[in-house]
């Protein structure tokens, strides 16, 4: 048997819990993934539209950091952003929070997520728009990883960036072929912006400081890391930069580890496959155990705050910049060859037709959990019929609250 997230929670989560004290976002997480699929949060019906009852399912959690669910959410983002894509080379940019900063990032997840992004985004679009570079409005994806290979805390800002942008006139200008900026002035944009971001914080009483960390310290400690280099990497150009959308929309649901890298789990310990780092050569791949309650540790250190974008759109990629996309679209694409549009992909595997009659299937809510008592039942047709042979009137009993 095949050994699952939701395997070790159950096994090993509640002695977890009981010596700490864990805040609400990580009660919550582990309350859904460890009831996702087992009928605590209800059921749904599988029948076609000629009133034949296929079968009774257990309904999904639905926690973004759940490896059981919301593949379909992750594919129907997929397929808007390779839509929205314009067809020209992209840059790779990827802006690492300092080590130093980890202590204030756990103490501030939403509030420095927020400055994070807001630094990077601004540092990026005021180099680019100045004449002396591109003198151009470019298009920036930014999605943010909170993990390591090993799931140690590492704050990172994956950024897709066009190679060239929209002129104050409305005409596209392309950037220079294999470059977009210097990345010591980049770098050095990014961390002026951030530290200021940060100190502006702190001088509004915004911050929470750590238990071992005073106001003064905390300013002697940005000071510090104002002085020391920061981790600012630009890869080489895309054709296109479908393959970095792909890897956020992995990372965009699911958690920082999916089942698949889960190998083993016994006498307290966990086994896992580990992307190495750059620095340490060797197997990309490599077999990791660690105690699970270090494990767990790792794991819920990465569950974002509710209501957390982690994945945001900046300059001509920007939600309201739909006009000057199509623009741009247009004139990239009567420049010439262009790289070819991205393949159609399924945002769901479609249900089979049904099985007695061939008429489609669909989905009808039987039992929820008490948030979703009030919700109609989703999906056209009539009401779930009676059970049939293939399964009991026990399993359409609706659920009660736990």
């Amino acid at each position: 048997m095949a050994i699952t997230l939701q395997h070790i929670l159950n096994a090993a989560y509640p002695a977890y819990a009981a010596r700490r004290r864990l805040p609400l976002r990580v009660l919550k997480a582990a309350s859904a993934l460890r009831r996702c699929r087992t009928g605590q949060l209800g059921t749904h019906a599988v029948v076609c539209t000629g009133g034949h009852l296929v079968d009774v399912r257990a309904n999904s959690c639905r926690h973004r950091a759940c490896p059981q669910c919301g593949w379909r959410k992750a594919a129907d983002w997929l397929e808007r952003w390779q839509q929205r894509l314009l067809p020209t080379t992209h840059f790779h940019v990827i802006f690492t929070l300092p080590a130093a900063l980890h202590p204030l990032w756990r103490w501030n997840r939403r509030c420095l997520a927020d400055a994070f992004f807001r630094a990077a985004s601004d540092a990026l679009l005021h180099l680019v728009e100045q004449p002396r570079h591109l003198g151009a409005r470019p298009g920036i994806l930014m999605g943010l990883h909170t993990w390591g290979g090993a799931l140690p805390l590492h704050p990172h800002l994956h950024a897709l960036v066009t190679a060239g942008g929209v002129d104050a006139d409305g005409r596209w200008r392309s950037s220079r072929p294999n470059f977009l900026l210097w990345a010591p002035i980049l770098r050095a944009v990014f961390r002026a912006t951030l530290v200021a971001a940060l100190k502006q914080l702190l001088r509004h009483g915004q911050l929470r400081l750590p238990p071992d960390l005073d106001e003064l310290a905390v300013d002697a400690l940005l000071h510090d890391v104002a002085q020391r280099p920061w981790h600012v990497r630009i890869e080489p150009p895309y054709a296109h930069g479908r393959g970095l959308v792909v890897y956020l929309a992995r990372s965009l649901r699911g958690g920082p580890i999916k089942n698949h890298r889960l190998l083993g789990y016994a006498d307290g310990q966990v086994d896992f496959s580990a992307k190495q780092p750059r620095a340490t050569g060797g197997a990309k791949w490599r077999r990791t155990r660690l105690a699970v309650d270090e494990f767990l540790d790792r794991l819920f250190e990465h569950v974002p705050p509710r209501g957390l974008h982690v994945v945001r759109g900046y300059g001509v990629y920007a939600g309201r910049e739909r006009a000057a996309r199509e623009s741009c679209r247009r004139q990239l694409q009567s420049r010439g060859p262009h790289p070819p549009p991205a393949p159609p992909r399924p945002t769901a595997t479609p249900l089979p037709p049904c099985p007695r009659c061939g008429a489609p299937l669909v989905t009808r809510l039987l039992a929820g959990p008490w948030w979703r008592a009030n919700e109609k039942p989703p999906g056209p047709g009539p009401p779930p019929p009676p059970a049939s042979a293939s399964v009991s009137n026990k399993a359409l009993k609706p659920t009660t609250r736990a």
